[in-house]
């Protein structure tokens, strides 16, 4: 795993891989803390012709899926 650079409110992490020219995976997941849950925000695969620019707009699918996770869970954060 490896943080994602862009966050908004919450910190990301993507799954990371071997650099292959045709195949590319993008998982981000999210870790509410103080939980030992995992959230899978985002999933796409045969990426690779986007490269990097898939990751300039994660955080502003990401946070409104994590705010909705939060609703139907009844997850507080905790100071």
């Amino acid at each position: 795993m490896r943080w994602v650079r862009q966050p908004r409110r919450n910190e990301l992490w993507r799954v990371s891989h071997a650099y292959h020219p045709t195949v590319a995976v993008r998982l981000i997941c999210w870790f509410p803390p103080g939980s030992e849950t995992v959230v899978v925000v985002l999933f796409a695969g045969d990426k690779a012709k986007f490269g990097d620019v898939f990751y300039d707009g994660v955080a502003a699918r990401a946070d409104p899926m994590i705010d909705q996770w939060k609703r139907e869970t009844s997850f507080e954060e905790k100071p």
